[in-house]
């Protein structure tokens, strides 16, 4: 009887002690500030979901983003190949325009009409910080996609600006060029999955579960398959191949992957806002 009793007990205490640790609920910070003791996620602004409707717009949002910004890149990609090819900088700019930023079928055309799409089921407040972070993306700020493309796009040898509103060189050769568009698609999958993983995270949350957005977008220490993990792995392969100029090296190609997630992390409350 003694054991039993003792058994009961000691399982009464463990699922005592599991309650006390609960990652944050709808309407708390995902850092934990003001609810949640567990998964709690330092580094990202915003808020997890207050209901089920709001958690629906702010997924959407986030994959209207990503796709953006995947977008984007594809459009700086070609029109740096344009200008490698001889095109000049008046016409690979009035393509890369039509491509990111004109009405219709654009990244930002794309953006927009999705944005509209969700408008029925959004709060006011989540529209307000898509705007905002739209705002941001297609702006003329240094976070803005077309003064990063200068980050992807930097060796100067070639004494060539890409041009346009588009900061960055053209690359000075087929080599570096290669270097130089691989780099924005390993950008363009670590923003996807960055954001993939605060999808699931606030769905986590918002259910009750834990979940560890760090791993999950960062390093993995058993899988090697977080965000960052993938890549690392990437950017090994790619220096290993010795085609990039000294501004993209291994050091380089980290800065950048860890400038896009901060910038990501960042950006959160705009996609998850704390509701008013």
């Amino acid at each position: 009887m003694t054991r039993i009793t003792g058994l009961a007990i000691g399982v009464l205490f463990l699922a005592a002690s599991a309650g006390f640790a609960t990652p944050p609920g709808p309407g708390q910070h995902f850092d934990c500030s003001n609810g949640g003791d567990s998964s709690c996620a330092a580094d990202d602004t915003g808020c997890v979901s207050a209901t089920s409707t709001r958690l629906k717009c702010s997924s959407g949002l986030g994959k209207a983003f990503a796709k953006a910004i995947a977008s984007v890149i594809k459009c700086h990609a070609k029109q740096a190949q344009m200008r490698f090819k001889g095109a000049s900088e008046q016409g690979a700019g009035s393509s890369e325009e039509n491509c990111e930023d004109n009405p219709g079928n654009s990244a930002k055309g794309k953006l927009d009409a999705t944005i509209a799409k969700l408008s029925g089921i959004c709060d006011q407040d989540q529209l307000d910080g898509a705007a905002t972070e739209e705002a941001v993306l297609f702006g003329p700020s240094a976070l803005g996609l077309d003064a990063q493309n200068g980050n992807v796009f930097c060796d100067s040898a070639s004494a060539a600006l890409i041009g346009d509103d588009d900061a960055g060189f053209v690359p000075n050769s087929p080599e570096n060029l290669k270097c130089a568009l691989t780099v924005g698609k390993m950008l363009s999958r670590l923003v996807s999955s960055a954001i993939k993983c605060h999808d699931k995270m606030n769905k986590s949350f918002f259910k009750g579960g834990d979940f560890d957005e760090e791993i999950c977008e960062e390093t993995d220490p058993v899988s090697h398959r977080g965000a960052l993990d993938k890549y690392n792995q990437q950017r090994d392969k790619l220096v290993g191949l010795g085609i990039c100029p000294s501004c993209l090296d291994s050091s380089s190609i980290n800065a950048l992957g860890a400038d896009v997630l901060s910038q990501v992390d960042g950006a959160n409350a705009s996609v998850y806002p704390c509701a008013p």
